[in-house]
């Protein structure tokens, strides 16, 4: 299938793409990653999924030093009261930040591993004590590569957009509607595919249901029928007929 996915991505339509959301925030952020060394490889983009890798980063950068400030500014301005009160408090302020549902705990801070995150989330009053009081500034011993640890689980989380459609025994297909394409993700956490839909010889892409009209594609795929993933890429209209031809002419289906 190799050569569809080629067809579709320089047939890809880029209206819109500039100014999505996923673009204006890395744009936005992107002095963060470049201002750390540990990070700054996540600042050079090569495709869509960079983007949302690097906005992973970013919004771990920025649940670290909210996180930061809350626990500290909590600590110092409620000495009087019960670690627990703080802790509830705390709780209570970070509540809209994104995290990864692993192992029952809230992973605030992917570049760090479950243990630190622990201590931020449920163990706070150690924040002071050697050696965490060291994360509040210089954290770089504590980190790691967070796609390598979370895999798949910090794809699904808060931290990115993307919309689970279905999975197979090996990877999991991802729907992103900013960059109206199936990220097809395996379960390592690296990527194996995107998809790209509603090529720019459409007019009035119909986008409506989209999540239901591309699940059987995505399990076409994952089931390796050709012919049955080029059928629905046209009858579900994700694709226009000019490219659906181009498509049968390669594989004169």
């Amino acid at each position: 299938m190799g050569k569809i996915f080629n067809i579709l991505k320089k047939e890809r339509s880029k209206k819109g793409i500039d100014s999505c959301s996923e673009m204006v925030f890395f744009r936005q952020f992107r002095g963060m990653l470049r201002s750390n060394p540990i990070f700054m490889k996540y600042a050079d983009i090569d495709n869509d999924f960079d983007i949302i890798k690097a906005n992973i980063i970013i919004k771990s950068i920025i649940n670290k030093d909210e996180l930061d400030s809350v626990i500290n500014d909590m600590y110092i301005a409620n000495a009087n009261l019960s670690v627990d009160s703080i802790k509830d408090d705390i709780n209570e302020r970070i509540s809209d930040l994104p995290y990864i549902s692993y192992d029952n705990y809230k992973i605030y801070v992917p570049f760090f591993n479950k243990a630190t995150n622990i201590v931020y989330s449920t163990e706070s009053e150690k924040m002071f004590q050697y050696p965490y009081v060291e994360l509040f500034k210089k954290f770089e011993p504590f980190t790691i590569d967070p796609f390598e640890t979370y895999n798949i689980d910090l794809y699904s989380s808060l931290f990115t957009q993307l919309v689970k459609v279905s999975e197979s025994e090996t990877a999991v297909a991802f729907y992103h509607y900013d960059f109206n394409a199936i990220f097809i993700i395996n379960k390592q956490g690296t990527l194996d595919n995107i998809i790209y839909l509603f090529d720019k010889h459409m007019k009035n892409p119909h986008k409506y249901n989209i999540i239901e009209k591309v699940r059987p594609l995505v399990n076409a795929y994952f089931n390796n029928d050709l012919s049955l993933f080029i059928y629905l890429l046209y009858k579900n209209d994700l694709v226009s007929y000019y490219v659906f031809r181009k498509i049968c002419k390669i594989y004169q289906v």
